[in-house]
């Protein structure tokens, strides 16, 4: 027998124990580039101040990117600057995570509403601003904050636990409210986006006595999200489990422990408002579609769903090249018919504070 046939067994088994090495090396690539968090809220922070902000969705801002054929609010934004706000700090319970806050007081007696936004971004994004200031028109009080590992919070580990962790941050923000403040459970209500729609559906599933939650582009399901984005990427969907076995290794965190759509499915008499544009190419319209459905299945007497699904996408320049963004736009886009749904579900969700026994 040749040399090299004698050295086949051998190179068979190197093979066979090297594969699980292999497949954790690919999950954690793939875990770590998905999970990455990013401290500059993706270049929002340097220019975004509650008194003056704009969407900067690229890297110039939307009223110098965007092409004719579109309409959306950009030219009107000093509309939506706030007067004043107070800087405010909230400690997470049991955690070494202190979060960073903008809070928007108008009315002792008014309702609450807190605001939660998207990955790799913070409280000076545009996606929050914008429906904050809404709503502070409308006499509600609101309050901003920035997720762990995002903005101006406590930096955990630099990684994004899909809802994971990031749900008590959330919970803290709620907390904080009813003892700082004196806020009523039933005066309080959450507006998430993006990420933080399903961080936002993640703690309403946690905790049954948060009263309303609002939802912008939410993902129904992690596992699905992983998927989709591999497949987006042109990797082997098989990774999925590779990311998520990854993600339990570095950081501890299952990914997909627990789901925004068991939020939805165990809303009982509770309300839920769930909107997201048809063309969402980022997080696909299907998740917004099952979070709706079942949130309507499940609804008992005393709690109402809303779901509210459009077209809506913004044609801009990327450099020199077009692209097109869909995701989280009906804010820009329909604007009225946006605030009006925003602030007429928070009006007939929640109760005002004095009201409350």
């Amino acid at each position: 027998m040749s040399r090299w046939k004698r050295s086949i067994p051998a190179i068979l088994i190197l093979l066979i124990c090297s594969m699980p090495i292999v497949y954790y090396q690919l999950g954690s690539l793939v875990y770590t580039q998905a999970a990455a968090s990013n401290l500059e809220c993706s270049d929002h922070a340097p220019y975004n101040t509650p008194d003056n902000f704009t969407p900067h969705l690229w890297d110039e801002g939307l009223e110098e990117g965007i092409m004719e054929k579109n309409a959306t609010i950009a030219s009107d934004m000093e509309s939506y600057w706030f007067d004043q706000w107070d800087n405010a700090t909230i400690d997470v319970p049991d955690e070494p995570i202190t979060l960073a806050a903008w809070i928007m007081e108008t009315n002792a007696s008014q309702p609450w509403v807190i605001l939660v936004h998207g990955i790799r971004s913070c409280k000076a994004n545009h996606e929050v601003l914008i429906p904050a200031a809404m709503l502070h028109q409308a006499d509600f009080n609101v309050i901003l904050f920035d997720l762990r590992d995002h903005g101006n919070s406590t930096v955990e580990d630099g990684l994004v636990s899909a809802g994971q962790r990031e749900y008590r941050d959330v919970l803290a923000v709620w907390t904080w409210l009813q003892e700082e403040k004196g806020v009523p459970a039933p005066s309080i209500g959450i507006m998430g986006i993006s990420l933080g729609a399903g961080t936002t559906a993640i703690a309403f599933d946690q905790e049954r006595d948060i009263e309303a939650v609002f939802l912008d582009s939410p993902f129904s399901s992690m596992d699905r999200i992983i998927s989709e984005e591999l497949e987006f990427a042109g990797f082997p969907t098989f990774l999925k489990d590779a990311a998520v076995f990854a993600g339990k290794i570095q950081s501890g965190d299952n990914l997909v422990k627990f789901e925004p759509l068991s939020g939805a499915e165990n809303i009982g008499n509770r309300s839920m408002f769930i909107t997201q544009s048809n063309d969402d190419y980022r997080i696909k319209i299907h998740h917004g579609n099952s979070m709706c459905d079942a949130a309507k299945d499940n609804v008992m007497e005393g709690g109402f769903v809303e779901c509210w699904f459009d077209n809506s996408s913004i044609s801009h320049l990327d450099g020199d090249e077009p692209g097109v963004l869909s995701h989280v736009t009906l804010m820009m886009t329909q604007t009225e018919t946006y605030r009006e749904h925003l602030v007429s579900f928070f009006e007939h969700s929640l109760t005002q504070p004095a009201a409350v026994v």
